[in-house]
């Protein structure tokens, strides 16, 4: 996809970057196999953003094969201290569809790249 503004392709690299390296397991092979045990296709799920907190603790949000946005916090050192929530009707200006849709925003942008992928494929 092609934009006019320097802010909207860097949102969009900085998502695609975001999704490469959580599907290739360059950022944590724990982190992928995490993604992939809560049954989301590493290959057709989009990451917003995912932020390292410590070793093994990460947090972001990304959108599924669906289009559904979900927020994570995952401790790989704890099983049972990891969080997963569909927050999809709640992202209001996010969703690329709404008429205040900002693509500058990581969340819209993941949703606008899922998208496109989708349509890629």
């Amino acid at each position: 996809m092609k934009f006019s503004k320097a802010s909207t392709r860097n949102t969009w690299e900085s998502v695609a970057h975001a999704t490469e390296q959580v599907r290739n397991g360059s950022l944590d092979p724990a982190l992928s196999a995490w993604v992939n045990a809560q049954g989301f296709a590493l290959d057709e799920t989009v990451f917003s953003s995912v932020c390292r907190f410590d070793e093994g603790i990460y947090t972001g949000t990304l959108v599924d094969h669906r289009g559904h946005a979900w927020e994570f916090f995952a401790d790989l050192n704890d099983p049972q201290n990891c969080d997963l929530e569909d927050v999809t009707d709640t992202l209001g200006p996010k969703s690329p569809d709404h008429p205040q849709a900002d693509l500058c925003d990581k969340v819209t942008m993941a949703l606008l790249y899922q998208r496109e992928q989708q349509m890629a494929a």
